[in-house]
C-alpha cells in the first residue's frame, strides 16, 4: 500500500490564503472608514460652531462701533446725556427679524462715560475729557461672552466741527 501526499498547487494556496484574510481586511477597512466618517463629522461640527461664534463676536463688534460712532457725532454735553446715549440697551443679532420673534441672540449693551482716573492724563487736561467705555455681553449655549471698547472724548475735540460746521 502506498500513501500519496496531497499537495496543492501554488495558485490554489495563494488564492486560499488571500480568501482567508478577506473578512479580516473587510472589518479593518470598515473600522477605518467609520473612524474617518466620525472625524469628518466632528470637523464639520467644530467648523460650523467656530463660524457661529465668530459671527456673534463680529455682530457684537458692530454694535459697539455703532455706539462709538454715535458718540463721535455728539457734542461734549450730549455724551453723558442718557437720552442720547442710554446706559443700557438691548440689541439683537438680526434686528429686522426681531419683530417676528426670530431676531436671534440678544446683546446687552452698556455705556459708561466718566472722567479718566487721576494719573492717567495730566490733571489740567483730564477734567476736559471723558473716558467712554461701550460693552456688549451675550449668552450662546452655556457660555457667557463679552466684548468692550474704550475711547477718549475731548471737550474741545472734533465734535465742534460736526455740531457747528467748523470754527
Amino acid at each position: 500500500m502506498t500513501i500519496k501526499a496531497f499537495h496543492r498547487s501554488p495558485e490554489i494556496s495563494a488564492r486560499a490564503s488571500a480568501a482567508a484574510f478577506t473578512l479580516l481586511e473587510g472589518m479593518v477597512s470598515l473600522g477605518v472608514g467609520g473612524i474617518a466618517l466620525i472625524a469628518l463629522y466632528a470637523g464639520f461640527t467644530y467648523g460650523f460652531a467656530t463660524i457661529d461664534v465668530t459671527r456673534q463676536d463680529l455682530r457684537a463688534t458692530e454694535i459697539i462701533l455703532q455706539r462709538l460712532e454715535r458718540v463721535r457725532l455728539c457734542s461734549f454735553n450730549q455724551v453723558t446725556n442718557t437720552g442720547v446715549n442710554p446706559l443700557t440697551s438691548v440689541e439683537y443679532y438680526d434686528p429686522p427679524d426681531q419683530t417676528n420673534g426670530a431676531g436671534g441672540i440678544a446683546y446687552t449693551v452698556t455705556f459708561n462715560a466718566s472722567v479718566p482716573a487721576s494719573g492717567t492724563l495730566p490733571d489740567a487736561y483730564r477734567t476736559n475729557m471723558l473716558l467712554v467705555t461701550v460693552g456688549a455681553s451675550w449668552s450662546s449655549g452655556n457660555l457667557q461672552h463679552s466684548r468692550s471698547m474704550q475711547t477718549y472724548v475731548a471737550q474741545n475735540g472734533i465734535e465742534s466741527y460736526v455740531s457747528t460746521g467748523g470754527l
